[in-house]
């Protein structure tokens, strides 16, 4: 696919106005449940990732965690990003609720998690808008600010014309009927969101080119 550009919005930018992309691929067809859709939209700001995930699903089984626990067994959004050019990635995952895991390494193994504090400030940047719908439904919405000190082994202070790769997820491991889902196509005999060959080439446009 071509790169995908991420614009650059002012931190007190609203991003409801950009188009949502689907996260729409199920790369293992026994868990595939198209009664689950779920999209995002991502922009970046002088100090850190904006990100609005949008999911609809029939179950909802969540509960509070504490920071770095498993959230992807609840209703759960997935971010994956490897900053160009070093080794390593990051996963950033959200549960309905607004609990969060963050991690950096090679795999899935081994995985280094963001400090508490840190993830507080992750945390407190997310706002939740949940609804039911007629069709018996729920429909949430979780936006999230991501700050640049969450790539805590990039030491980033900007983020304009630098490039990446990434990938978003959409998953419920624990749900009554778990689904896995993925923006990107995956290669993986069982469910597995660690795939960093699989991750899209994006880059964040700096402030004048929108």
């Amino acid at each position: 696919m071509s790169v995908l550009k991420i614009p650059y919005l002012p931190a007190q930018a609203g991003m409801n106005h950009l188009p949502l992309i689907d996260i729409e691929n199920d790369p293992w067809p026994q868990f595939a449940d198209e009664s689950v859709s779920a999209s995002f939209a991502i922009s970046h700001y002088e100090a850190g990732i904006r990100i609005r995930f949008v999911a609809e699903e029939p179950w909802l089984r969540v509960q509070t965690r504490p920071h770095n626990a498993e959230v992807h067994l609840d209703n759960c959004v997935e971010f994956f990003i490897a900053i160009d050019g070093t080794e390593g990635y990051y996963n950033f995952e959200f549960n309905c609720l607004g609990s969060v895991k963050v991690g950096f390494g090679i795999d899935r193994n081994d995985r280094e998690h963001l400090a508490d504090e840190l993830v507080d400030v992750v945390a407190k940047g997310i706002s939740i808008d949940m609804n039911s719908l007629e069709n018996g439904s729920i429909r949430w919405e979780l936006t999230v600010d991501i700050p640049l000190q969450s790539f805590w082994n990039h030491h980033l202070s900007n983020l304009a014309g630098m490039a990446c790769t990434l990938n978003f997820s959409k998953c419920g491991d624990e749900l009554p009927v778990p689904h896995f889902k993925s923006w990107q196509p995956i290669v993986s005999p069982e469910p597995d969101f660690h795939q960093p060959e699989a991750f899209a080439r994006a880059v964040f446009l700096p402030p004048n080119d929108l």
